[in-house]
């Protein structure tokens, strides 16, 4: 069962919009002051929160269901970079089998989306633990083919940034069984 901590100051209710959902996520008044003033209050939010000292009064499964559609947004770009780069790339077999893998492990990333929110809905954080694991496993494969072909990646960057925000998530769910 998944719960909120304490909070060591006042609480403030911010409600996150994303997408048509609006999610209540209870902060510092005074970190929400500032991640008001950011162009992403959200990720703000959920990249400044581990880093206090104080406990937090966060929704983690509010959290959690944020982080879930911002790697889903990424893997949908990076999807689509690496479809075009295909598209462009030469006839090379090495260079076409590595963008395969790739979109192959996108695919089943976002394919994973509603596993990973049927598993928070039910509160099964072993499922939700093997699913995340299992999509960071699939960014390093997609690195790996590039490796393996000795061809440097033209998608590593955003490869790096997803691997780290789906990592980021499996923080949260170790988190959410401390509660």
């Amino acid at each position: 069962m998944f719960t909120t901590s304490s909070i060591a100051l006042a609480r403030s209710l911010y409600d996150v919009r994303q997408g048509d959902q609006t999610l209540p996520v209870i902060i510092n008044p005074k970190l929400q002051r500032i991640c008001d003033q950011t162009d992403n209050p959200v990720e703000c939010l959920i990249t400044t929160v581990p880093f206090l000292r104080e406990k937090a009064a966060i929704n983690p499964v509010s959290i959690l269901k944020i982080k879930v559609e911002a790697v889903d947004i990424k893997t949908k770009e990076a999807l689509d970079k690496a479809s075009k780069l295909l598209l462009y790339s030469s006839n090379s077999k090495p260079a076409t089998f590595c963008f395969n893998v790739c979109i192959n492990n996108y695919k089943s990333i976002l394919e994973s989306k509603h596993r990973i929110l049927d598993a928070i809905l039910l509160g099964d954080d072993k499922q939700l633990r093997v699913e995340l694991s299992s999509n960071v496993d699939k960014i390093y494969h997609c690195e790996d083919a590039f490796e393996e072909a000795n061809i440097k990646s033209p998608i590593t960057k955003i490869n790096s940034l997803l691997g780290k925000m789906i990592s980021n998530s499996l923080t949260i769910t170790i988190d959410m069984v401390h509660f």
